[in-house]
């Protein structure tokens, strides 16, 4: 099994993700803020619709997390041996459960977050006139 994912990769995919919402909720200077910072920052957020991202978000990281753990371990052991290793068949369902929460909580982030999107250009486009309202 060849692992490639590393610790700037796991930190690249959270970037992105924080990046994106803290853009959308008018997070001050966003751009230079740090993962620590962008989170924090979100996590003190009080308004509906950002608490909800924000579970959403962490259930997403949690899912990534445990993936990227279960690669590391993996990679550990083949760098002890030396050698590729194939998994067996508890791992590779361990690995496929993993991969399909980290995409399943992914997946519902994406949709959350599409559909806050389109109430936001809604209100700010329609106003409270909900007759021309974009749905998804």
């Amino acid at each position: 099994m060849k692992i490639f994912i590393s610790e700037s990769d796991r930190q690249s995919a959270r970037r992105i993700a924080l990046k994106n919402i803290a853009r959308f909720f008018n997070i001050k200077n966003w751009e230079t803020k740090t993962n620590e910072e962008l989170h924090n920052e979100l996590n003190s957020l009080k308004d509906k619709s950002a608490i909800q991202i924000i579970c959403l978000l962490k259930e997403y990281f949690t899912a990534y997390d445990k993936w990227f753990e279960f690669y590391q371990k993996q990679k550990m052991i083949e760098e002890q041996k030396g050698e590729e290793i194939n998994l067996n068949n508890v791992e590779q369902k361990e690995l496929n459960d993993l991969i399909n929460k980290r995409e399943d909580t992914l997946n519902a982030l994406q949709e959350e977050f599409e559909e806050l999107q389109l109430s936001d250009y809604n209100r700010k486009t329609f106003g409270n006139d909900i007759l021309g309202t974009l749905k998804k």
